[in-house]
């Protein structure tokens, strides 16, 4: 729904409807200044609760590249078992290089990287207007803005049909900022040690890769709040929840030893 509002917005324009324009509100756009401090806010608290559910839920990236992770099942060579994949440092850097030229004015590159602008390169192919203004203002022109546009529409088809929401996890650097706070979430994906018969159903549905069944382990970080993977567990192991799951096992201690 929020993907439909987006591109008709961009497409069309505000006018075409009034869920077009909360599609616009909703988005976490830091190159646009001030005036998402609110929805910003917003956003940091509902992220601190739930974790990453803006990248499931009106990130129009997160949605485009769920679009190509389903015409991949529909690709024998191509639908094969999810596996866990480590964390990427590059991520890291990513979100250090965008930072740094949104402080310092740089505004090309969050033109280029942020999934909202992503969004409106993309379809200026269709209706250049949408980011003409924006890129006259750089002093580029808004050929570069379509240019952008027909790139990352081809790199992130083929990276979601090829790796999943690898695009999302390791290259967005909205989605690696809401992955540090992962500690600090209220609820997270867990998997229940008594319950878990190692089948490997959710770490082979995991889009995000970050699901590690031998060790009972989910990297909240990077895990994008799609719920696959609950819905996937024959036994209810794993699950959404506000507690930490304890070990299966107590773990040993050493007792002090006693002289007869």
């Amino acid at each position: 729904m929020f993907f439909i509002a987006t591109a008709a917005y961009l497409i069309i324009g505000p006018q075409v409807h009034p869920m077009a324009v909360v599609s616009q509100k909703t988005q976490i756009v830091l190159s646009a200044g001030t005036t998402v401090i609110g929805t910003l806010l917003v956003w940091l608290v509902l992220t601190f609760l739930f974790g990453r559910i803006y990248c499931s839920t009106v990130c129009p990236i997160g949605t485009l590249s769920d679009i190509f992770i389903r015409i991949r099942r529909k690709i024998p060579r191509l639908d094969k078992p999810y596996s866990y994949k480590p964390a990427k440092r590059w991520s890291i850097h990513i979100l250090l290089v965008y930072v740094i030229c949104v402080l310092a004015g740089v505004w090309s590159v969050p033109f280029i990287i942020e999934p909202w602008n992503i969004m409106r390169n993309i379809t200026s192919t269709i209706n250049p207007s949408a980011v003409e203004a924006t890129w006259i203002n750089l002093g580029i022109g808004v050929g570069t803005g379509i240019l952008a546009g027909i790139v990352s529409f081809l790199l992130i088809a083929a990276y979601s049909m090829v790796r999943g929401r690898e695009f999302c996890t390791d290259i967005c650097p909205l989605g690696t900022a809401m992955g540090l706070l992962h500690e600090h979430n209220v609820y997270h994906i867990e998997i229940d040690p008594d319950r878990c018969i190692s089948c490997g159903a959710c770490e082979e549905t995991c889009k995000a890769s970050c699901i590690k069944v031998v060790s009972r382990y989910v990297d909240n970080s990077r895990c994008v709040r799609c719920f696959d993977c609950l819905a996937v567990c024959p036994r209810e192991a794993i699950r959404y929840q506000p507690n930490r799951n304890r070990p299966a096992t107590p773990l040993f201690r050493k007792t002090k030893q006693t002289h007869t």
